[in-house]
């Protein structure tokens, strides 16, 4: 091919967006390129020359340079190198370039390119000039690019030749056209150019859109090289903006680094698709991954750009693409006239929406969603959708996938689809001009907007990233009644441009179960031990969120590099920052950006004031940031004594959201957030009015910052002065502080983990309030502990303040010696420094008082109590209210002691005198009410006490609010006195509500929700519901543990509740293991004399004796007895306890004799001390009636059993659980004396009554059900001696367990050997043998034998024929039933025929049970017949319902309080039903949980002394 024939090639080249290592990527891209050539055309190494093989070389800035260097001087590849590295380090590298001047830097450049100038000509000449002198234009055409400062809309181009359509170019030299080019603004000082007349400055174009020269490079080469053919294009590129690290940058130029980035990558595009119909023509380099960490170092080194470079051109397809180039430079084949460089596909190349990424997964959700808003309305309305959220969460993608939905459905969805670049508005136009001229409309986007706007077919139009808030998007919209538009952005206030509610869909993290999916297709498999890839998996994706572009960021990497799933795991908890700043390895969807740099085009347009927002934000919890912090902050004072920098740092933030009075301005405030929200970088719920970060954006925020500062600080300490100034005042218990209060405990907690961070002592007692409101006490502790270490000296301390909130905190946890230390050295500093009888001596000595009471030293407390008191009367009157909080609490301390009516006598003193002098409404009054109402229900007088707390709940709740944590103390104490009154359902509802608030305003975790689920699940056990109590109890102990600690008396507590709930449920072992620890920790940490220690071990002998370690029970109960007498005196109730329980220990050991010594001694004691019908006198008396039965004394047993069933029904109720308990043990000892009848009928009323107002399942309702049966068995026969056996006895308890622990097969073979028994012990045709062959039944049944469960039902149905059972009798009802259903369930319907059920006389059973239903009636009753009919029913309803022999037995006794608990009689058994365990008074501290006490200590501020709250600890 002659010379004239060959093509032309022509090379351009960019600027660098940044100069620390400038165009140096190109150079050694070219350099690959040249020594592939050299290789291919046999040339020796390093004789490429660019100036002879091109013959066109563009660039801009220093791309410019380095087309001088190669094309216009004609140096090497490696020559240019060495050349531009010299400029470099004399210029962008140098060590003091960073504090030089524009002016400066400018000389310096200008003095390099001089050296460089005069080393290339011949005359080293530096002032050569820009134009050849020679008159012919042969040789390789130079150009660079530049533009007048005045005018930044389209380039000039300072040429080394002269061109026909530029007649008067600018007269210059090569170094001030050089200069022009690489002007960047924010670098170097305009150039001046021109005559003096008309001198014009000139500067780089690279910032103003146009840092790829391929445009004017194909323009030039058109105008240049008319008539000839172009065979090659190259474009290099200074290096993908992909992982650009802004934050080391000036905003102004990090923004420039973005903007040329863009530039460069949009004009590749469009030369692309302008060149697209000619092959192998156009070639485009540019380093996309991994190069700009080299070049945004401050010294990048040589060997760190090569290594980039070289991994680049080493990719298959990089490589592949070269070698085309390669060809192309050697063969030149004429591929294109020039003068079609500029035309080529002429008919504008219509943009195509782009497919999603090979590597999609998930988001059927947001596709249902719009799939769904689409079909519902197209062709029929216009409608917009708009999809938003975080730059590279993923919202692009997920549209190119419902359009290739859409798309790829038949019919189609759209007619048509046309995609635009909404990034920028010149994208846009353009875009949109190109449909317009396409589609022959005109030739601007208006024309296309216009057109669109009358087409009536289904088209849909995609703007996609529309980001940019500097142009408004809305007048690109097509204003028509049809057609449908999707808009992709990161701004959510577009929401306004969609057509309907539903048209918009916020783009968040992506489903867990799709974040792991798209690691496993990026990554592809790796070798991982079975079963722990995909927990590798799922780690990684929790780890980055399932944030898209950050979970395709990890999977590209470990792609690369082979990085295995745990060890990316390990590198990014160190490396977390580079890892998602930086980007490696191809990624799928060719977005350009990494997730930081992301993030940072977003952060670096937005106000100053919004930045900071951010900022501070970032170092509180991402999650739930009240706006109310801000707002009470900019009200607040400033802080005293604290670090002045991040005040002032924090006072310049505040100041934005404050007006011209320093007052709150939500203008201002909601101007700077909105602007956050306008990039999706912060979420807001108005309803709550709290902000959230997504956590990799709240991550990222802080480590601008640290990029900034280089650390922290100042926003630790600033963001800390903010929650303080933020923090309510510790008296403010108003739901809103409460809400806020926990609400800020997240935050402080990121802020100062333990609180070891607190800097002074104001602050302290700020954040004090938030870890008081929430129940954090160690955390409260530390910051007092915390305040000793830094404020004595300080001005905000105060012994005081220390001392009072540190002894209080103490109390909390349980650590009440080092609170007697504290007190003691309290009172001994007022005694000191106030003297004996000051009010604050005296409040210290009330403290101490309290102490003591913590410690079990009653004595001492009370001692203190009254002395106190009587200095109070003295110096202060009988009617102050400190004098009248002191006689609250002595009376308290009566309590403690046991003497209740002295308790009474002062309560009852103290209550007038506080409504005469404070009000009815005054909290102390209320608490009076409340103190009072307890000290009636510990007298039993539980209607008086309800009398005082409804009216007190009711002030509560007109004054301070439903949901006032003073109300709900309230409504714990009312739940109480309702369950002392048996009303479970209005208790059960109380305790829901109370348990519902506190977790709304406190949070699951804090000390009141957990004491109120302890609450619930005494009222559960109460009811029956075990299992829900179980499963409450055991959450409860989980929680302490993990929030209070293991030895915190909170937690013994719920371990002692937990333990009676397994005891209830016959799981003694496990209660016992419970009490054991409970034990001794409070021996190791109280005492062995402690009141709480003494009470444990009787706790723990209740557990032996229900074990039948009756020995070991009795050397507890006696070691106990003998150190509660010593402590508390031998009429103290706790000593009259220990005295029954030991009473009852003698009779389960036969020692009758004694146990009466015993139960007389505790029955006079109580008649003594709190009267005839206290709930305590009544145990005694139901107990002593027990003893006299064991003696054989059943007249006395008689008496008085129906003397506490009158009085209890008198002061009770006749439903109340304890009557109904009460009337068992009268049928009891009525079966004793041989009256069977009147046990029937007695049973028969109990009955009712526990299925009227019982649950079901009641521990009391099946125990009264089981003894009715049993008297009812025992009416129908006799049991032989033998049926108490211990043989036999053992074989029933044996099936029970196997039963309870699901061994079937052990408990069929059981009841087979019981079977046996019964039938010759009782005859097979007893009531009894045909229960057991039903449980038999049962048993088979639940394993699938159906055989054996026919054999057993058919013996069943034998027995109901032969047997001469009555026919209306009660038991043969439900065994015919019984056995009917379950014999169902095993067959056939046909097998089921060949069976006869015998008939039964259900009419005659109704009848008997409606008898028995009149029985209850008193004389008087005329019910009507439809009455009497519906209650009979009910009756043999629930009658029908109960529990079958084999089932789960609850012990009856279990749902009781244990000193409301009566030992009731056990008559001899006629069932296979377990014995009734026998009612005993059991110790207090296996009572469930109360409401929690209302602090004893009050927090007080600069040492002002405290006081005990006088409310009631129930």
């Amino acid at each position: 091919m002659s010379e004239d024939t060959n093509g032309l090639t022509v090379l351009s080249i960019d600027g660098a967006s940044i100069h620390q290592s400038g165009v140096m990527p190109p150079l050694l891209i070219l350099q690959e390129i040249a020594s592939r050539y050299e290789v291919d055309k046999g040339s020796s190494p390093g004789s490429f020359q660019a100036s002879e093989n091109f013959q066109m070389i563009g660039g801009v800035g220093d791309g410019g340079l380095v087309a001088f260097m190669l094309g216009h001087f004609g140096t090497t590849i490696n020559e240019a190198i060495h050349d531009y590295s010299n400029i470099l380090e004399a210029v962008h590298q140098h060590p003091h370039a960073v504090g030089w001047t524009k002016d400066e830097r400018s000389q310096k450049f200008e003095t390099a390119l001089k050296t460089l100038v005069a080393s290339k000509t011949s005359h080293g000449d530096e002032n050569c000039p820009l134009i050849r002198s020679r008159e012919d234009n042969s040789g390789c055409k130079v150009f660079v690019t530049a533009m007048h400062a005045l005018n930044l809309q389209h380039p000039i181009l300072l040429r080394t030749y002269r061109s026909r359509i530029d007649a008067d170019p600018p007269k210059c030299t090569i170094v001030e056209a050089i200069r022009a080019t690489t002007a960047m603004p924010d670098l170097f000082t305009p150039v001046t150019l021109g005559p003096p007349h008309r001198q014009i400055d000139y500067v780089s174009p690279a910032c103003h859109g146009f840092n790829n020269p391929i445009d004017q490079v194909r323009e030039e080469a058109k105008a240049a090289f008319a008539g000839r053919t172009i065979s090659c294009i190259i474009s290099l590129g200074c290096g993908h903006p992909g992982p650009i690290q802004i934050d080391n940058f000036q905003d102004g130029t990090a923004c420039a680094v973005v903007q040329i980035a863009m530039d460069s990558i949009r004009a590749a595009e469009q030369t692309y698709r302008r060149l697209a119909g000619v092959q192998h023509l156009y070639f485009r380099f540019d380093v996309p991954y991994g190069l700009e960490r080299a070049v945004l170092k401050l010294n990048p080194t040589f060997n760190e750009i090569q290594a980039h470079v070289t991994a680049y051109v080493r990719q298959e397809q990089t490589s592949d693409l070269i070698d085309s180039a390669v060809k192309q430079l050697v063969e030149l084949p004429p591929l294109i006239e020039a003068s079609e460089l500029v035309e080529a596909n002429a008919t504008v190349w219509v943009k195509k929406c782009p497919l999603p990424s090979p590597n999609f997964t998930g988001r059927r959700v947001e596709l249902h969603h719009m799939h769904s808003y689409f079909s519902s309305t197209v062709g029929s309305s216009s409608h917009i959708y708009l999809l938003y959220g975080l730059g590279g969460s993923g919202k692009s993608q997920l549209m190119f996938q419902f359009v290739l939905e859409c798309q790829s459905q038949s019919p189609r969805m759209f007619d048509v689809v046309y995609f635009a670049d909404a990034s920028l508005e010149t994208t846009l136009e353009t875009d949109l001009k190109a449909i317009a001229v396409d589609r022959k409309v005109g030739e601007t986007a208006a024309d296309a907007v216009q057109w669109l706007s009358h087409q009536t077919n289904r088209w849909l139009l995609v703007l996609d990233n529309a980001d940019d808030k500097t142009f408004s998007i809305q007048k690109y919209i097509p204003k028509a009644t049809h057609g449908n538009i999707i808009i992709t952005s990161r701004n959510p206030e577009l929401t306004g441009l969609t057509s309907k509610d539903s048209g918009t869909g916020r783009v968040g993290d992506l489903e867990k179960s799709t974040a792991e999916e798209l690691l496993r297709r990026l990554v592809g498999p790796r070798r991982a031990l079975p079963n722990t890839e995909d927990s590798l998996i799922t780690q990684v994706a929790e780890m980055l969120n399932c944030f898209a572009l950050a979970v395709t960021q990890a999977g590209s990497y470990m792609s690369a590099t082979g990085c295995g799933y745990q060890e990316y795991i390990e590198l990014f908890q160190k490396e977390r920052p580079r890892l998602l700043r930086e980007r490696k390895g191809h990624i799928p969807d060719n977005y350009p950006w990494s997730v930081y740099t992301t993030w940072a085009i977003s952060f670096n347009q937005l106000k100053m004031a919004s930045r900071h927002f951010m900022q501070v934000c970032s170092y509180l919890h991402y999650t739930d940031i009240p706006k109310d912090l801000f707002i009470r902050a900019a009200e607040a004072k400033p802080l005293e004594d604290v670090e002045e920098d991040p005040q002032i740092w924090l006072s310049e933030f505040m100041n934005h959201t404050r007006n011209n009075e320093g007052r709150w301005n939500p203008v201002a405030f909601d101007d700077l957030v909105q602007n956050v929200m306008s990039f999706s970088l912060i979420d807001y719920d108005p309803e709550p009015r709290l902000f959230s970060f997504h956590p990799l954006v709240h991550e990222w925020t802080r480590e601008t910052i640290r990029s900034a500062y280089g650390q922290d600080f100042p926003n630790v300490e600033c963001a800390l002065q903010l929650v303080a100034l933020s923090s309510p005042e510790l008296n403010d218990k108003s739901p809103a502080s409460v809400l806020l209060k926990r609400c800020l405990l997240p935050h402080l907690d990121t802020l100062v983990p333990g609180a070891v961070h607190i800097s002074s002592v104001p602050m302290a007692l700020r954040l004090s309030t938030v870890y008081e409101q929430t129940g954090r006490w160690n955390d409260f502790a530390h910051i007092f502990e915390r305040a000793k270490e830094i404020g004595r000296s300080g001005e905000g301390w105060n012994i005081g303040t220390y001392t009072n909130n540190l002894t209080t905190a103490y109390h909390h946890l349980g650590r009440y010696t080092e609170a007697l230390d504290l007190n003691r050295s309290e009172l001994d500093n007022a005694k000191r420094t106030r003297g004996d009888e000051h009010l604050d001596t005296l409040v210290t000595m009330n403290n101490l008082a309290g102490t003591y009471r913590s410690l079990g030293r009653h004595a001492e407390a009370h001692d203190l109590y009254l002395s106190v008191l009587k200095t109070a009367k003295r110096v202060l009157g009988d009617e102050h209210p400190k004098t009248l909080t002191m006689m609250n609490n002595l009376a308290l301390s009566y309590q403690d002691l046991g003497r209740h009516a002295e308790a009474l006598n002062m309560q009852i003193s103290a209550l007038p005198i506080s409504k005469r002098t404070l009000g009815d409404e005054h909290p102390l009054t209320l608490s009076s009410m409340t103190n009072l109402a307890g000290t009636y229900q510990e007298l039993g007088k539980h209607a008086e006490a309800l009398d005082l707390h409804l009216p007190v709940l009711a002030i509560k709740k007109r004054t301070l609010g439903d949901e006032h944590p003073d109300t709900l103390l309230s409504m714990i104490n009312l739940a109480g006195a309702y369950l002392a009154l048996g009303r479970h359902t209005e208790a059960l509802d109380l305790q829901l509500s109370v348990l519902a608030t506190w977790k709304h305003t406190l949070g699951d975790e804090h000390p009141n929700t957990l004491t109120s689920m302890n609450n619930l699940a005494g009222t559960f056990r109460s009811l029956g519901r075990h299992t829900e109590a179980l499963d409450l109890q055991i959450s409860v102990l989980e929680n302490q543990k993990r929030t209070l600690g293991d030895e915190h008396p909170s937690t013994l507590l719920s371990m002692v509740n937990l333990a009676g709930t397994y005891q209830e449920l016959g799981r003694h072992a496990e209660a016992l293991d419970l009490h054991l620890p409970v034990l001794a920790i409070k021996k190791r940490t109280l005492g062995d004399e402690h009141p709480d220690t003494l009470l444990s071990m009787s706790s723990l002998a209740e557990k032996y004796q229900a074990l039948g370690r009756h020995a070991e029970a009795l050397d507890l109960q006696l070691s106990v007895l003998e150190n509660s007498k010593q402590i508390l005196g031998d009429e103290h109730p706790d000593t009259l306890i220990t005295m029954n329980n030991l009473g009852t220990t003698y009779q389960e050991l036969g020692r009758h004799a004694e146990a009466l010594d015993l139960h007389l001694s505790v029955l006079a004691s109580w008649k003594r001390t709190v009267g005839d019908e206290h709930p305590e006198m009544l145990t005694s008396m139901s107990n002593l009636a027990e003893t006299y039965q064991a003696l054989g004394k059943h007249a006395e047993a008689l008496d008085l059993h129906l003397s506490v069933l009158t009085c209890r029904k008198q002061t009770l109720s006749d439903e109340h659980p304890n009557t109904l308990m009460s009337m068992a043990n009268v049928a009891a000892t009525y079966q004793a004396l041989g009256r069977q009848a009147e046990a029937i009928d007695l049973l028969i009323v109990a009955v009712s009554i526990a299925t009227r107002v019982l649950e079901t399942e009641h521990p009391i309702a099946l125990t009264l059900q089981q003894r009715l049966e049993r008297c009812l068995s025992r009416d129908s026969g006799e049991l032989n001696d033998a049926w108490v056996g211990e043989e036999l006895g053992s074989i029933v308890a044996a099936i029970l367990q196997c039963e309870q622990d699901g061994r079937l097969e052990d408990a069929i073979e059981q009841g087979e050997i019981a079977l046996e028994a019964f039938s010759a012990i009782l005859g097979e045709c007893h009531l009894q043998t045909l229960m057991c062959l039903l449980n038999l039944a049962k048993n088979c049944l639940q394993l699938d034998r159906m055989d054996d469960v026919r054999r057993y039902i058919k013996r069943g149905y034998q027995i109901v024929e032969d047997g001469n059972f009555p026919s209306e009798h009660l038991q043969v009802v439900l065994m015919v039933e019984e056995l009917h259903s379950r014999f169902c369930l095993g067959m056939s319907p046909e097998a089921q025929l060949c069976l006869t059920v015998p008939e039964v006389n259900l009419v005659s059973a109704d009848e008997e049970m409606e008898a028995g239903e009149n029985s209850m009636l008193p004389a008087e009753d005329e019910r009507s017949p439809q009455a009497k009919a519906a209650n009979a029913a009910e009756a043999r309803r629930k009658a029908l319902n109960g529990p079958l022999w084999g089932a789960k037995v609850v012990d009856g006794a279990a749902a009781y309080d244990a000193k409301n608990a009566t030992k009731a009689k056990n008559s001899p058994s006629t069932s296979v039903v377990p014995p009734v365990t026998k009612f005993t008074a059991t110790p207090r501290t296996s009572q469930t949980a109360t409401n929690t006490l209302k602090t004893s200590i009050e927090i007080t501020r600069k040492g002002t002394a405290r006081d005990h709250s006088s409310s009631l600890v129930t």
